[in-house]
This record gives structure tokens, sequence and C-alpha cells, in this order.
């Protein structure tokens, strides 16, 4: 049985965690929570069961917020690296550009759940904060489609790449506030069929493109 993306990225973390030892003073797991502001960067191409492209017609994606935990494990000095994951938050689509505005105004919604694996690159303390870059892979997992002006809607799970940056404020030696932001460069595929026009069937690709930024409380062990 093929494991599921989302296992398979938790396992990565744990093994590489497990593969590499203990830091000599501190330990180096840390937990960070926060609120994570969504903005999503979306554009779209709507065909029709012929596969033409419907010129001006695009999708609206509602923005999100939503609580973020990350773990984090020290693989080395100034090298960290990262599983992020957040409470799924649920988006509503609307019509967009030349196609029609949805007589209810919403096309329908979806409920997903993005996950991170990501390793950053410390630049130790600058004044009183740590900044930090890094890079990784996104996995998005569409958990729940909710029909609206189409019906039978469904999304495809996606994969992406994500780009980091961010800085820690130290509290004291386990405590610290922190700022991240991170961009995530992802597109999935929505199809459905519309009973305003007798059922006629659709799709749509969508690049969501999100813009993520969260803030929050850290803690080392």
């Amino acid at each position: 049985m093929t494991p599921h993306p989302l296992r398979a990225i938790l396992i990565a973390a744990a093994a590489a965690a497990a593969a590499l030892p203990a830091l000599a003073q501190d330990s180096p797991w840390s937990v960070r929570a926060g609120v994570a502001a969504i903005r999503f960067s979306p554009d779209s191409t709507i065909e029709l069961p012929t596969g033409v492209p419907v010129p001006g017609a695009a999708v609206g994606v509602k923005n999100n917020t939503a609580a973020a935990l990350e773990i984090g494990y020290e693989l080395a000095h100034d090298w960290t690296l990262r599983f992020a994951m957040g409470n799924p938050p649920t988006t509503t689509l609307s019509a967009a550009g030349t196609l029609p505005p949805a007589p209810t105004g919403t096309l329908g919604k979806i409920r997903y759940a993005p996950a991170m694996l990501t390793l950053t690159y410390g630049f130790g303390d600058l004044g009183p904060i740590r900044p930090y870059v890094g890079a990784g892979i996104n996995y998005t997992w569409v958990m729940k489609e909710t029909d609206g002006d189409i019906a039978r809607l469904k999304a495809d799970n996606a994969w992406g790449s994500v780009l980091q940056a961010g800085f820690d404020v130290p509290l004291s030696r386990q405590w610290s506030l922190f700022f991240d932001a991170r961009k995530v460069f992802v597109k999935t595929q929505a199809r459905g069929v519309v009973p305003a026009l007798g059922n006629v069937p659709g799709s749509a690709r969508i690049k969501l493109d999100p813009a993520i930024y969260v803030v929050g409380v850290g803690y080392r062990f």
C-alpha cells in the first residue's frame, strides 16, 4: 500500500532527525506556534468540454487566516530542518474576469491542509534578532469540496516548492518571538458541471501561489 504523501513527509523529517547526533549543550528540538495569514495570487485557465479556453475567464480564490504549528530540528550550527502545518482552512472560489457572476456568488468551497518541509540557514545574532532564509517542498491535501454554482466539484491534491525567510527575537534561552514569510509555488486542477447551463462540464487549471505570513511564539527544548 502506497503511503499518503503527508505521512511520507513526516517519515522523511523523522528519519533525517534521527540520523544526526544531538547538539552537545542544548536540545536540537524546537516548536513554534502562531497565526498565519494566507494571501493567494491566483491565475487560472478555464476550459469547456471541447478543451478550448474561455478568453479572459478566471477563478477568484478567497484569502484565509489559520493557526500554524512548526516543529524544528537543528541539524548543525545555523542549519535547521522545519516541518510546518496548520488547522485546515476553507477557501471560497468565485467567478472572475470575463466569467459571468455566479447566481449565488460562489462557485464552490475547498477545505485544504498544507504541509511544508523546509531547510533554513541562520545568520547568527544581528543585534536583537536572528534572521534566516530557506527553501523546501509543499504538499497541499484537498480534504473536502463543497458545491456552489459548480456541481460535483473536485480539486486535485498538489505538490509545490517553497521559499522562506524570517527572524526570531529571543526572550530567554528557551522562549522567543518570531516572524516568518513563505512564498509557495503550487497549482491544482478543479472540475465540475454547471447545472444552470444544463450540466455542461468544465475544468480550471488554477495557479494559487500563496504568500504565507506567520507571527507567533517559539520554544526550544
